[in-house]
């Protein structure tokens, strides 16, 4: 079987010859893979739309940020469907032995790009963060640290990083055309190695990103019991700004604490497995790994759930979609007047302000 970064890992040699499908997992499984994959499109891809739509939205770092998020947890739906070993399996047509079958072997079955994609958001976590710490804490620094152009330079360098953190599968995975599946995942020969190498993945996949989020938000959490507190209770309602500012806190630390919810199980299993610690391909390791993928399917409900601007944003997108479809038709103005919008003001950019929603 192929391994991904945090999947299966499978020792073995070429003269390992099987005419029977090895994928483990039913087809319980298969079904489990199906749903995150298509709640996972569908669903950031609505989000991808409403920051799209939304200048409002994109015109702030956290929104670019947010925006990086669904992008990436929408490829990594795509690839959960194209990858053999989640849903289609037996029922995957591979390429014909020879270069084309190596590439595939490297570039999908080693599910690079499914781990790739969720080390990127692990970053852009960090990022994100760090971001709402300058925010909150050191407002003033905030418009000089993050603006939009500076924004998008880290979030290119954090992609570069994601897959920097999967070039193991690279030169892990293997093609044998007699095995089946014939994407084969080896460990390094070198037990010595093998060992280093992982311990080092453990600490830059998730200890250290991880530690550097909950720094952050305990700073933030921490700054806001004490110096907000001691603001007088009508500034707090009054205040758009500190309002705003809260909301979109609130929503950046509950998306952090899903992320590693789901992940922390499977890094510990992978792990422990690949120090020969633990067995792969049982319940218990595939449910690690389905709480994986399920991080990318929960985020758009976290967003829509924590935050009312992006329910706003989107209620927008929809009662435009409604007029532009109503010009066709005569107009049903009892049909646009109970469509009315609550609208939630923004804070002013050049103002103070601009750092609850920056």
């Amino acid at each position: 079987m192929a391994s991904s970064g945090f999947s299966t890992t499978v020792s073995t040699t070429n003269s390992t010859n099987s005419s029977e499908s090895v994928y483990d997992g039913g087809i319980g499984t298969q079904i489990a893979f199906g749903m995150v994959a298509g709640i996972s499109v569908v669903g950031n891809a609505l989000v991808f739309i409403v920051l799209m739509y939304s200048r409002k939205l994109r015109s702030y770092p956290h929104g670019v940020l947010i925006w990086n998020l669904a992008l990436v947890d929408f490829l990594t739906g795509i690839f959960i469907i194209v990858t053999p070993e989640h849903i289609i399996r037996d029922g995957y047509i591979q390429p014909p032995p020879g270069l084309g079958a190596h590439i595939f072997c490297v570039a999908i079955g080693s599910e690079v790009f499914t781990f790739g994609f969720g080390f990127i958001s692990m970053y852009t976590l960090v990022v994100l963060g760090i971001e709402r710490r300058y925010a909150v804490v050191k407002a003033n620094l905030h418009p000089r640290y993050f603006t939009l152009t500076r924004t998008r330079i880290m979030l290119v360098f954090v992609w570069i990083w994601g897959f920097v953190l999967v070039l193991g599968n690279l030169w892990q995975t293997h093609y044998y055309p007699d095995e089946n599946p014939s994407c084969v995942w080896k460990n390094l020969p070198d037990e010595a190695l093998h060992f280093t190498i992982y311990s080092l993945y453990f600490f830059l996949r998730f200890l250290l990103p991880m530690v550097m989020i909950i720094a952050c938000y305990l700073n933030i959490l921490r700054y806001m019991r004490t110096t907000i507190r001691s603001f007088s209770d009508q500034m707090k309602r009054n205040t758009a700004a500190y309002k705003m500012r809260n909301k979109i806190t609130i929503t950046c630390a509950v998306t952090s604490l899903a992320f590693f919810l789901c992940w922390l199980p499977n890094i510990v299993y992978f792990t422990l497995a690949n120090l020969n610690l633990l067995k792969t391909g049982n319940d218990g390791h595939f449910l690690t790994k389905l709480l994986v993928l399920l991080n990318s399917a929960i985020n758009p409900f976290i967003y829509a759930s924590t935050n009312p601007y992006y329910r706003q944003e989107f209620r927008k997108m929809l009662h435009r979609f409604q007029c532009l479809s109503n010009k066709k038709h005569k107009p049903n103005p009892g049909i646009t007047n109970s469509f009315k919008i609550p609208e939630i003001i923004l804070p002013n950019k050049q103002t103070g302000s601009n750092l609850a929603l920056a």
